[in-house]
């Protein structure tokens, strides 16, 4: 089997059927995520993860919404999310090894306050680093925003956001 990170993404894409903010911020945080691991020197099998982590880590959202009426809270994304991840990774050819990982990576991208590794650290910051400029959080929240952030690169990207919004 080989990881087919183009067709997964296609697929994300795909069933989001055009979804104007959840499109772009797959696109986005896929992004982000890519040029953090690859500053972070990730090893190539951790960034396969993370970006495949990256392209699926609000899958849940769509699905929760139709089938819990509007309801997309983090605790349904988290329910429904394992089998949404491990059906569209299968589907681009993945191998069933990696998926445990990358469905714990999704799974936890939004829990701040549990021990993490360096994979989902990164998925977490550019996860935030892209909800600031979505939602342009006000400073009492971008403070408690810079408290998660450990890489060197990621501290700097919320930086410049945060200097950017100033302006």
């Amino acid at each position: 089997m080989f990881n087919n990170e183009t067709e997964l993404l296609q697929a994300a894409l795909r069933y989001e059927q055009g979804h104007c903010r959840r499109t772009q911020h797959i696109l986005k945080v896929y992004a982000l995520a890519k040029l953090l691991g690859e500053q972070e020197n990730l090893s190539l099998e951790a960034q396969q993860i993370l970006r495949a982590a990256a392209i699926l880590h609000d899958i849940a959202i769509k699905y929760c919404k139709e089938r819990y009426n509007g309801d997309a809270s983090q605790e349904r994304q988290k329910l429904e999310a394992p089998g949404l991840v491990r059906r569209f990774l299968l589907q681009a050819n993945y191998s069933p090894a990696l998926i445990p990982q990358i469905t714990e990576l999704v799974e936890k991208h939004h829990d701040y306050s549990s021990p993490r590794n360096q994979t989902l650290q990164i998925l977490m910051e550019a996860d935030l680093i892209i909800n600031c400029y979505e939602t342009c959080p006000d400073s009492k929240k971008i403070a408690e925003i810079e408290a998660v952030f450990e890489t060197p690169f990621g501290k700097e990207l919320l930086a410049l956001y945060i200097q950017g919004a100033k302006n």
